[in-house]
């Protein structure tokens, strides 16, 4: 109740027992007229006043409680937010996989807006869209139109660039002159720095997010896309460690090789003991704790105890500070062990750090003379120049799984991730005429992707075998090989009479101008609707010349597209990786001349 409301029953309360006590005074007191009216107006305004006390001090007091109440419910909302946020911090914590992330994500949203459904479409790497991640009533038109829709470029531009964040008409997500069954909003899900996906929201009235839940929302999205990225890095970390364990496991026997060492150098010297220490362990292994390799007279076992821990780390750091060989003359490594000659030798290569230490020990007093030193610190020299070799082993076999990984992922995306691309776009597409009832587009449609699919599933088994084959010593049997494969495939006979090559590069390169052929022959069988192919080879003073000739029907570069255009693409970055020249000359019904100009030198140079 505010002040005017307050003044207004004041008066109205006063005038009320003005009344009333005149009334009562006029009828039953013998005053004059007067007095009667003067008391019944001072008793009227004293309880008026009275009345108007206890009223505003009752205010008050529910006023009071109202407020404590509210602030009761407001603390008990903030706790309850703060074990909501806590519980689904933990949950991203503890995730072990990504869906499990994304399903906290997807719950954490429709708790908080107590909306019907939520569903998450993702990106791949291309910028695709892939099947979507739903929780709760998600209505499956909203789920098809925003899940091909979103496959565009051009649509996740607008969306990213959106103010509204809704999906009502008008949105490009909906199709004009379609009501929607549901309302949504809409929020992107970004990881280190790139767009993973979209997160709907669906409800089934309209509804309009306040402030607070949406930036409760927004920074949940972000909260998921940190634990993706640290999931991911961690997975990454794992992979790598697990390959450090098992890289050089079969392939490099470095412990045998320096326990051997060990071995022969005690015995050469007629020591009691010989010890290798490495602090920072065996290259290729996960755990990177100490490894030691030793070498003990059986003979003297029973008499002279090995060195513990503790004096190992103590030698270790005494050679560490000084960086060169220190002798140690009737010195107890331990308790039990009475005096000994140690001789602690660093593990140096070069301008190398030591990578550990070579430790003999005599009980005899033997002084180990400077030929032996000499020889020591040669032999401590092969140890360290092992263990190097090893750690760079392990990093040149990472790298090279790393560029076999990285050329098959970009043989895939060339070719066989866009031609699933082409046919998704195909599909939607028949989808559309199917629905339309236009049967004569529809099977047009069916008939290039047939035509599509039966030119990658030669593709896929080209692939396959190439992965198969073994680069030939040779290089005119290797492309003779190919071009059998491609009359065997095509049909069309390969002209080889102008190719006479006799040179031996490197597997690698030799691998590289098999792939170019391979790539420009499958651009004939699938484009060129030539009648004749032929494949040239020369060979000059300073370069090797090849060419792969057809007289199809040509084209112009800007008719270039689609898989033609990245296989040009991948054509010329195979060439670029050697050193070689690549060039095409076409023209619309003259036919195309592909030419590779590869160096001489390249043979020395690899």
């Amino acid at each position: 109740m505010d002040d005017r409301e307050l003044l207004r029953a004041r008066w109205f309360t006063f005038a009320a027992l003005v009344l009333l006590f005149s009334f009562y005074l006029l009828t039953q007191a013998p005053w004059a007229r007067w007095i009667s009216v003067f008391i019944a107006s001072l008793t009227a305004g004293l309880l008026t006043a009275v009345l108007e006390f206890w009223l505003r001090l009752s205010l008050r007091r529910a006023a009071a409680g109202q407020l404590l109440d509210e602030e009761r419910q407001l603390q008990e909302h903030l706790r309850q937010q703060v074990q909501f946020v806590l519980a689904l911090q933990r949950k991203f914590l503890d995730a072990h996989s990504e869906k499990e992330i994304l399903v906290a994500m997807l719950e954490a949203c429709l708790a908080s807006t107590r909306a019907s459904g939520a569903s998450f479409i993702p990106y791949d790497e291309w910028g695709q869209s892939l099947p979507a991640l739903t929780l709760g009533t998600v209505p499956a038109p909203n789920q098809v139109i925003f899940t091909q829709r979103l496959g565009a470029p051009e649509t996740r531009q607008v969306c990213k660039n959106c103010e509204l964040k809704h999906g009502q008409p008008g949105c490009i997500l909906i199709e004009r002159d379609h009501q929607p069954p549901a309302y949504s909003e809409c929020f992107p899900l970004v990881s280190a720095g790139r767009e993973l996906g979209m997160v709907n929201i669906f409800f089934e009235n309209k509804t309009t997010l306040t402030g607070d839940l949406r930036q409760f929302i927004t920074e949940t999205l972000h909260s998921a896309g940190q634990a993706l990225q640290a999931l991911r890095a961690r997975d990454k970390e794992v992979a790598a460690l697990l390959y450090l364990q098992t890289a050089t496991t079969s392939k490099s026997d470095l412990a045998a090789l320096l326990a051997s060492l060990v071995e022969n150098i005690r015995k050469t010297l007629d020591v009691e003991f010989a010890l290798l220490y490495i602090p920072g362990g065996i290259p290729g292994q996960i755990l990177s704790g100490p490894k030691m390799f030793a070498s003990q007279d059986q003979a003297e076992a029973g008499l002279n105890s090995m060195p513990d821990q503790a004096f190992l780390d103590g030698i270790w750091q005494s050679v560490l500070a000084s960086g060169h060989s220190l002798a140690l003359e009737n010195y107890p490594p331990d308790k039990k062990s009475s005096g000994q000659t140690l001789y602690a030798v660093p593990l140096n290569w070069q301008d190398q750090g030591p990578e550990g230490m070579l430790l003999l020990g005599s009980s005899i007093g033997q002084v180990f003379a400077l030929r032996h030193q000499s020889l020591l610190e040669t032999l401590a020299g092969q140890a360290a120049l092992l263990i190097q070799n090893a750690r760079l082993m392990v990093q040149l076999e990472y790298q090279a799984v790393v560029d076999e990984r990285t050329r098959l992922a970009r043989e895939i995306h060339d070719g066989l991730a866009q031609t699933l691309a082409f046919l998704k776009m195909q599909s939607s597409q028949m989808q559309m005429f199917l629905a339309r009832g236009d049967i004569e587009r529809l099977t047009s449609m069916l008939q290039s992707n047939h035509r599509t699919l039966a030119d990658a599933y030669l593709d896929a088994r080209q692939a396959i075998e190439n992965l198969r084959r073994n680069p030939s010593s040779n290089l005119s049997g290797w492309v003779r090989q190919v071009a059998s494969e491609y009359e065997s495939s095509s049909g069309q006979k390969v002209n080889l009479s102008e190719f006479a090559l006799e040179v031996d590069y490197p597997a690698n390169v030799q691998a590289q101008l098999i792939r170019i052929i391979q790539e420009a022959l499958n651009n004939i069988r699938k484009h060129a609707q030539a009648e004749q192919v032929t494949l040239r080879g020369s060979q000059n003073r300073d370069s090797l010349v090849i060419e792969i000739c057809d007289n199809g029907r040509g084209f112009s570069p800007e008719q270039v597209g689609g898989n033609a255009r990245f296989g040009l693409r991948g054509m010329r970055e195979r060439a670029e990786s050697i050193g070689a020249d690549f060039q095409i000359a076409s023209q619309p019904g003259s036919g195309t001349v592909v030419s590779l100009r590869i160096p001489i030198a390249v043979k020395e140079d690899l």
